[in-house]
């Protein structure tokens, strides 16, 4: 005796229920990854906007000094980045304004932040950037690290994410505000690179991640402009 089971009325969803959700939600959140045009500049700026805090939390962990992963790992991903932006040339310009947004937020940012250290409640921890690069002099080396790297580099990865307004920078902000904390927390090396944990730094590093997303977010709604 032969048993025949058809399969013709079945409906296969390879994804399942959740996973076709999922790709909804996503989709409408990001709605230029079915853009063939937009979605490898896109794609290529926001790992590469996320680099340097990375690289920052990778020598933490002592990954690999901060110098060599800068050479290794931050200058070819530029180089790689320039050629996607060759071949996709309008996002050149909003590449530049979202960097030029990102060092206002950072300088705010640090508007907040100076005015601990002024007060001495903590020390300037970015000339140890410089310090891990091996370049003279730290404190140069390092802010630019911060402003071109970090606060730029984020504000590159958050309009390429097509993220826009005061309350979505905001929560920007604080994921941000949120791995930094993870690294004094858990990196053998995150307090000596950055800034020692306590209840002082952390409303500092809170509240300054919040005036920058802010900024950023309030930017990227009034003043950025979508490329054409």
């Amino acid at each position: 005796m032969s048993i025949h089971v058809s399969i013709d009325h079945l409906h296969l969803d390879p994804l399942g229920v959740t996973g076709t959700r999922l790709r909804g939600l996503v989709l409408r959140a990001f709605p230029w990854l079915t853009d063939r045009a937009e979605a490898p500049a896109r794609l290529a700026l926001i790992p590469v906007g996320f680099l340097p805090v990375t690289l920052i939390a990778a020598t933490a962990f002592g990954v690999a000094g901060l110098r060599e992963l800068a050479l290794l790992v931050l200058l070819p991903s530029l180089l790689a980045l320039t050629v996607v932006l060759l071949c996709r040339p309008r996002w050149s310009p909003m590449a530049l304004r979202a960097l030029a947004a990102g060092v206002v937020a950072t300088a705010l940012y640090d508007v907040f932040r100076g005015s601990f250290v002024v007060l001495g409640s903590m020390q300037d921890p970015i000339p140890h950037i410089g310090a891990a690069l091996n370049l003279d002099p730290a404190w140069l080396f390092g802010y630019l690290w911060r402003y071109l790297g970090n606060g730029g580099g984020m504000a590159i990865a958050f309009v390429a994410l097509g993220l826009r307004g005061v309350r979505v920078g905001i929560a920007y902000g604080l994921f941000v505000c949120s791995g930094l904390l993870f690294v004094l927390v858990f990196a053998p090396h995150g307090q000596e690179m950055l800034f020692p944990l306590s209840a002082t730094t952390v409303v500092m590093a809170v509240g300054g991640h919040v005036i920058y997303g802010a900024t950023l977010g309030w930017l990227a709604a009034n003043v950025l402009e979508r490329p054409v």
